[in-house]
């Protein structure tokens, strides 16, 4: 399945979050991938260990940050251990980043991942990113003048256009959580019947059968291929209902520029396809030029009543242009 050769676990020491972790995550997830880090992943009252388990036996690739912090804790090793042992079995591979680290300084702790190719945190996070995300090219499914049509469609009609445009967004969001919600119901009773060292070896026929239960359940809610599409915690019904309230006018373009932003965000955060849940359109669908430009589409789309969908009509134009057209 395409979302799970996307996937990247990112195994890190706490002390690291701040000044490279996160901002690599984001950066990440801006270019496309699919990433398990514990800040957006884990929600209050989570199992730790069982979310961090669901992460690792998912990944495609674990790209581990290797800093004397990490190499001081246990739990950033354990994690290590069983990137490798999924490596062994053709699960994942690992993708290591040296932070505040050298060669000499891996070598005396790792010498198996001294030998490997590191990305050089030094570089900068967004030169980081491009690293990994180059091993993950991301093709364009749509064209830019097929793009532009749909976001043509969220910038027109009358009270009724609006209402159809907010409870196909609603619909989307709901479906989303139910799925998240079957599926770590599976998922969870599976990890609870695990020791807890269990993922070191953790059983290849189980692998396949969590990974076609997970494909059952996105059939069934007609979910599309290529929708960012985690198993994570589901958002909660206080918080669904913020978020309806706020989808309905994103829908309607009532919104300021920042709640726009911010709604965006937010679904981003709380691992929600905001492209597939706002525009109907599965997140793994773009180039990074195009995303580039959808991301500042969907902002505007949402405060367009602000400025007649002025700024939307301009980005169309530039969506237009990278298919060549003058």
């Amino acid at each position: 399945m395409q979302a799970k050769r996307n996937t990247i676990f990112i195994s890190h020491a706490f002390e690291d979050q701040e000044t490279f972790v996160t901002p690599l995550a984001h950066a990440l997830k801006r270019r496309g991938l699919q990433v398990w880090y514990s800040k957006f992943s884990l929600r209050l009252g989570d199992s730790i260990r069982r979310s961090i388990d669901r992460g690792l036996a998912e990944c495609s690739a674990g790209v581990v940050v290797l800093s004397p912090f990490f190499f001081a804790k246990e739990w950033p090793q354990r994690e290590l251990d069983a990137l490798y042992t999924a490596e062994v079995v053709v699960r994942s591979r690992i993708l290591p980043i040296w932070h505040e680290v050298d060669l000499a300084y891996v070598a005396r702790v790792s010498p198996l991942l001294a030998d490997r190719y590191a990305a050089q945190s030094s570089k900068g996070v967004d030169q980081v990113a491009a690293e990994i995300a180059d091993q993950f090219p991301a093709s364009a499914l749509l064209t830019g003048k097929e793009l532009t049509s749909v976001l043509e469609r969220f910038s027109g009609g009358g009270p009724f256009a609006e209402e159809a445009r907010a409870a196909g967004c609603a619909y989307r969001f709901l479906l989303m959580n139910a799925f998240k919600e079957e599926y770590c119901e599976i998922a969870d009773n599976v990890f609870d019947k695990l020791a807890e060292d269990a993922l070191e070896d953790f059983p290849a026929e189980l692998d396949r059968w969590l990974g076609q239960e997970r494909e059952r359940l996105r059939q069934e809610h007609g979910i599309p291929e290529n929708v960012y599409l985690t198993s994570d915690e589901p958002v909660g019904e206080q918080q669904s209902e913020s978020y309806l309230e706020a989808i309905n006018s994103w829908a309607a373009g009532a919104l300021s520029l920042q709640d726009s932003a911010e709604l965006v965000a937010d679904l981003d955060r709380v691992e929600l396809d905001e492209y597939y849940i706002l525009l109907g359109l599965p997140n793994f669908s773009f180039s990074s030029e195009q995303r580039d430009l959808l991301e500042r589409a969907l902002i505007a789309l949402g405060a367009g009543v602000e400025d007649g969908y002025k700024e939307v009509f301009r980005l169309c134009e530039e969506l237009r242009l990278l298919d060549g057209d003058t």
